[in-house]
């Protein structure tokens, strides 16, 4: 009987992973338009100059929470920065440095309003601390003009 619990007991384990996983591919953010993926780039860009960051310095980054969907991340490398998923930190610790955005408008095709907020994982990385820094945080809006997507403002957060 004992066995036959234990049986079962590791049969549901499994099963629970199993829908975990499977439930965890659906929570991921794909862009509804493809200006996003501009957008984004621009941002990004934006947050590499603010902070002296070098093109070797991997950037994870997350939308509405949600991780991106890889052809989202492709594309954004297409535009030449060093960026992945927030899932690949949580997997391998290999990000420095997380962006985390927060779409406020995007009232396409003409301009944008999205809220970043950049964390410093490094010390985490190496394990020299427990929490991420907060580097900076604040609104951007950005505007399209002749086919191309530039940074209008940007608000720090109070």
């Amino acid at each position: 009987m004992r066995k036959s619990v234990h049986i079962l007991a590791t049969a549901w384990v499994v099963v629970v992973c199993f829908a975990l996983t499977a439930n965890s591919a659906h929570h991921v953010y794909t862009p509804k338009d493809p200006n996003e993926v501009d957008i984004f780039s621009t941002v990004l860009s934006a947050e590499v100059k603010a902070n002296n960051w070098t093109k070797r310095d991997l950037i994870c980054f997350s939308v509405n929470a949600l991780d991106p969907d890889k052809k989202l991340v492709k594309d954004i490398r297409l535009h030449g920065l060093n960026v992945c998923s927030s899932a690949d930190w949580r997997r391998s610790f290999s990000c420095g440095f997380q962006v985390d955005f927060q779409i406020i408008d995007l009232a396409l095709p003409e301009a944008a309003r999205i809220r970043a907020g950049v964390a410093d994982f490094r010390d985490i990385n190496t394990g020299e601390g427990d929490l991420a820094i907060l580097v900076r945080s604040g609104e951007y809006s950005l505007h399209r003009t002749e086919g191309k997507w530039s940074v209008a403002e940007y608000v720090p957060a109070k």
